[in-house]
């Protein structure tokens, strides 16, 4: 019996796995083309019973795992050195590849929840597991472009810094662009005050995780 549920459970694993070489590059396009579709799409979707969600795609929270792993494989595929730091907590982070990707998985997290929130209280919505969920499905999906454009960045600059520079504005850029076509897609304001909004959240956000890294540093 043991055996059966072992090749029963492997069975659903490489099923799995054999769905996210599909859905993967095909979501990974829909979100980097069509973010707008996209958010419409994730709101259907949690109109849905749980069961029955993401059927054609990968679930949101799993792409942005998906996508910092890639990100992580990239760089060490490029044999991108990881930070050297003296501190303690610095050395914890940054000084290992485990360190490395779940410090990875945790920023992109927070950038995630920033435009979570900030759509909610946009919203004049209450904060709870309920009212969460969707917006940080969304924002965890646009995400992921934004990760791998940021790795590309990264192990591009090793070689030639003038390209790592162009792609890394180029991710901010696209991810700007994404987060405000969702917007107005899901929300009844024009293009600039969402521009404004996503731009002031993108900051504040920036800063916190800039603030966040320099005291690990320090």
């Amino acid at each position: 019996m043991d055996l059966i549920r072992l090749l029963r459970s492997l069975e659903e694993f490489l099923y799995e796995l054999v769905g996210w070489l599909v859905f993967y590059p095909r979501t990974l396009w829909r979100v980097l083309v069509r973010p707008g579709e996209v958010a419409r799409y994730t709101r259907r979707e949690f109109a849905k019973d749980p069961e029955h969600r993401f059927a054609d795609a990968i679930s949101p929270v799993l792409m942005l795992i998906l996508s910092v792993v890639l990100a992580h494989a990239l760089e060490m595929a490029m044999r991108t050195a990881p930070l050297s730091l003296s501190g303690p907590l610095g050395k914890l982070l940054f000084s290992s590849e485990q360190g490395l990707l779940l410090t990875r998985s945790a920023v992109f997290c927070i950038f995630a929840l920033g435009a979570a929130l900030s759509t909610l209280w946009r919203q004049r919505l209450p904060i709870n597991r309920d009212t969460l969920r969707e917006p940080f499905s969304i924002q965890a999906f646009l995400a992921c472009p934004f990760v791998l454009l940021l790795a590309v960045s990264q192990a591009v600059g090793g070689e030639a810094k003038g390209w790592g520079a162009v792609i890394g504005v180029a991710a901010v850029v696209w991810y700007l662009w994404a987060r405000t076509r969702t917007f107005v897609a899901l929300n009844d304001v024009g293009y600039l005050p969402a521009a404004g909004f996503v731009l002031a959240s993108f900051l504040l956000t920036s800063a916190l995780v800039l603030a966040l890294g320099f005291a690990i540093v320090m």
